[in-house]
Order: C-alpha cells, then sequence, then structure tokens
C-alpha cells in the first residue's frame, strides 16, 4: 500500500480552476479506516497517551461479547496505520521487551476528522 498522501503517477491531481475535485487521497484514506477496526483502533487511542499492545486489546474488547478482535487483525491494523504515518510505535529497550503505541499529529488529525462521521453515523443508526 503506498503512502497516504502518494499518488500513482496515472493518477495526479489536478488543481485546474473549475477542476473537478481531487478524491483520490481522501479514497486512500477511506480505504485505510474502513478496513476492520481501523476507526475503532484510532478512537481507542485519541485521547494522546501511550498505550501498550494488550491495554489496546482490552479497550477494543470492552462492551463486545462476540466478535472481538483477533490478535493478527490487531497486529496488522496497528502495523499499517503505523507505516502510514497515523500511530507511532515505540520501542523502549528492555527485558522484557516494551512496546507503545499512539496517534501521531497525523493521527490526531484524522480521528479529529472522524469524530464528525461517527457522530453522524450514532444518530443515523438509531433513526
Amino acid at each position: 500500500m503506498s503512502k497516504i498522501n502518494e499518488y500513482p503517477s496515472v493518477e495526479k491531481c489536478t488543481h485546474e480552476k473549475n477542476g473537478f475535485p481531487c478524491f483520490i487521497p481522501a479514497q486512500k484514506v477511506l480505504n485505510l479506516v474502513g478496513k476492520k477496526w481501523s476507526i475503532q483502533l484510532i478512537n481507542v487511542l485519541s485521547d494522546g497517551r501511550k498505550v501498550r499492545y494488550n491495554e489496546i486489546r482490552e479497550l477494543l474488547h470492552k462492551g463486545w461479547k462476540e466478535n472481538k478482535i483477533s490478535d493478527a487483525t490487531l497486529s496488522a491494523r496497528l502495523a499499517e496505520l503505523s507505516k502510514e504515518g497515523v500511530l507511532i510505535r515505540e520501542v523502549h529497550p528492555e527485558i522484557p521487551p516494551k512496546v507503545e503505541y499512539s496517534l501521531s499529529k497525523k493521527g490526531q488529525e484524522l480521528a479529529e476528522a472522524l469524530q464528525p462521521l461517527i457522530n453522524w453515523t450514532i444518530k443515523t443508526c438509531h433513526e
């Protein structure tokens, strides 16, 4: 997967006056956050603190009796979001190893941008 802000050469955005708006970056972000558990993961980390893997898993499992996130899925999402610069993965040189995750500045901005969408879906799913 290419970085969110990189565009394949055949899909250049146009900034011409009255040109069609470029949705390529938005589509790439939606593809990333549209993966299972991505929005929940971003939301769990949106309070700005550093969180370890097991705590993230516990926070994501809160309120779920079934359909809990698997370790494979959580690891994949953490890796993808880290690769895209949404998360910061900080490894502390300790024994046993200590790894903490937090949102990057870009991730915090994404969390803020997602909040209106989350609010809208909560509102409309109960209508």
